[in-house]
């Protein structure tokens, strides 16, 4: 991690605002740093309450597409199988052609740059000039509990999980449809570690929380499940988000 060098004219003129009673937030300038982002840790989690519970009787093992659909509509299987309050279990026809219980799984990180960044502690009255994460590097792996211990247990491949996408939104939000709201990636979920590429308008996006970062803001994993018949693994999908910071004062 590289430091910030503050020319001495520089420094001499902040000392002299503070004392003829100006802010150093009214100061600007001088030198360049990179910095990590915090790593932001989401957890999607079958046991957690945002995780939509299947039907009591399971979700009915049914072709609903193609010239072996039996039904169309997923909330009324054929008889002997029992009709599905969709309201409270959202049923759809999946992409494979099969009855699921779609969903979309939302966990949010708090981001506080001014807090947590050691090269910004000292400069919680100024803001940065520029800031920019080009890009992102990823960790996804699943974990169980166990005797009271975590246990990785290798990929997300187990759980029904489709996608992953990473958002930057103000503070307190805790949805990906929340305003303000923006994406910045996807989250490749069948490899362990990936390295992610931002484009143009997510950096910018991100640019204006960074900047400001006396202002904690929120990343957030929005998570797409598509759960079928078959039961739920209780593993714990775990994805981690780091990155390096170039900015300026």
């Amino acid at each position: 991690m590289r430091g910030t060098v503050v020319p001495f004219s520089l420094a001499w003129l902040a000392a002299a605002a503070v004392v003829g009673g100006c802010s150093l937030f009214d100061g600007v300038g001088g030198g360049g740093l990179s910095f990590d982002l915090p790593v932001a840790t989401f957890k999607v989690d079958p046991n957690d309450p945002r995780w939509w519970p299947s039907p009591p009787k399971g979700v009915p093992a049914v072709v609903c597409r193609g010239p072996a659909a039996l039904v169309t509509d997923c909330c009324q299987p054929p008889a002997p199988m029992s009709a599905v309050d969709c309201q409270a279990y959202p049923l759809t026809c999946g992409d494979d052609g099969m009855c699921s219980l779609t969903f979309d799984y939302d966990d949010a990180v708090e981001i506080d740059l001014g807090r947590d960044v050691p090269a910004l502690q000292h400069r919680r009255g100024w803001v940065l000039a520029q800031a920019t994460l080009a890009a992102i590097d990823t960790r996804v792996f699943a974990h169980v509990t166990r005797a009271g211990t975590d246990q990785t247990v290798g990929g997300v491949d187990t759980l029904p999980l489709r996608t992953a996408s990473l958002y930057v939104a103000p503070q307190g939000a805790d949805s990906a449809r929340a305003p303000g709201a923006v994406f910045l990636a996807g989250i490749p979920l069948g490899s362990e570690d990936s390295h992610v590429d931002l484009a143009p308008g997510a950096r910018l996006a991100l640019s204006a929380f960074l900047t400001d970062f006396n202002t904690p803001f929120t990343l957030m994993l929005s998570t797409h499940v598509v759960v079928g018949s078959e039961a739920v693994p209780k593993a714990v999908a775990q994805v981690e988000v780091a990155g390096q910071v170039d900015a300026s004062f």
